[in-house]
Formats: C-alpha cells, structure tokens, sequence
C-alpha cells in the first residue's frame, strides 16, 4: 500500500494541474455506494494533506475538487438507491458485507439526514453506504442535497486537516525536501501500520463473537 500511496504522491507533485482532479476522483470513489468501501481513505487523505500544507500542490484546487467529488458520489449512490429500492441489498457484491451494512441501515434510521454528515466519521468504509440507504428509503431530494452538499464539505475540510498541519509545520521548520521525503514516507507507512492493525482486531473480534 505504501509503494502505491508513493506514486500518487509522485504523480500529484510532478502534475500540479492534474492534482485537483486526480483528488477529486479518489474523493468519488471513497463516497461511491460499495466502491468506497475498498478505497484506503485514510493514509490517502492525510497524504493529500501533508502534500497541501507543504505547497506541493495547490491547496484551493484540491479542496474544490474534493469536495465536489465527495457531493457527487454521495449523489450518484442516492440515485442507484432511488431506482433499485430494496433490490439493492440483494446485489452479490454486498453478501460479504451484510454486517457493516446492517450498521448504515440502523444509522440512518436513527439520525435521518444528519447521519450523511456524522456518517462519515462513525462508519468507517462503510459510510459510503449510508447515501444508498438515503436512495432505498426515498429521501426526498430537496433534504438529501443540503445534508450532501454540507457533508461533502465538512468532510473534505476536517479530514485533510491533521496532513496539512503536519506539512505545514516541516515547511515552516525548513525542513531540506529529501528528509521531508523521508519524513512523509515514514508517516504514510505509520498510516498504513495503523490501519492493517484495525483490519486485525477486528477480524479476531469477529472471530470471538
């Protein structure tokens, strides 16, 4: 994973232009209804971050790109739950998931609208679901928007904020680019560490259960 989060690094440093919709994309992908439940979200973002308190990249443009591409995978999931109602928990793609499914379901049964927003946080991967369950248990429109539009937003500007503090303060410590290289390889490792370490206990707590 690490080997991967490096060449998005190099790619985005060496393609400034390309660096706002390439985040935007990743940002799509990690809202999008099953897909997001894949995606490392966790050491990509705080990458972006760091990359963005540093100055490699442009921070307004990834933001921007960000959050417009989080709205519109959160959207896009609606829509799929609007059409294929309760058929969507039938999709095979979702039998090995049935668990963190059932989990979106009760959260937003519980806190309506405001889970889109507080989901993001609460569900881990499985967040990506919650627009889905919207769509199935036909949110109306007008609703889901302002709950997408102020979750997509928040989400993009809580998450990238830890990375961007952190490059900022090796940028303002004049911190030389090969040992900010260092530094950022050792982070994003840690990060990585962190999250194999979660994917374990919970896999031997479901061992116990």
């Amino acid at each position: 994973m690490n080997g991967l989060l490096q060449l998005l690094s190099d790619f985005m440093t060496d393609h400034r232009w390309l660096a706002g919709p390439a985040f935007g994309l990743i940002a799509f992908g990690e809202s999008l209804a099953v897909i997001g439940i894949f995606i490392p979200a966790t050491p990509i973002l705080f990458m972006v971050g760091v990359l963005m308190g540093n100055g490699r990249v442009d921070a307004t443009a990834v933001a921007l790109f960000g959050m417009a591409g989080a709205i519109a995978g959160y959207w896009l999931s609606w829509r799929v739950g609007l059409q294929l109602g309760h058929r969507a928990w039938q999709a095979p793609a979702l039998a090995r998931h049935r668990r963190g499914i059932a989990r979106a379901r009760l959260f937003f049964r519980r806190w309506g609208g405001i889970s889109l927003v507080g989901g993001r946080y609460a569900l881990g991967p499985f967040q990506s679901m919650l627009p889905l369950v919207a769509g199935v248990a036909r949110m109306d429109a007008h609703r889901f928007h302002r709950w997408n539009v102020l979750s997509g937003v928040l989400w993009v500007s809580l998450v990238l904020t830890p990375g961007f503090l952190v490059g900022r303060g090796i940028e303002i410590a004049g911190v030389g680019m090969a040992w900010q290289d260092e530094i950022i390889s050792l982070l994003l490792l840690a990060s990585c560490l962190l999250i194999v370490a979660g994917l374990m206990a919970g896999s031997i707590k479901k061992l116990f259960e």
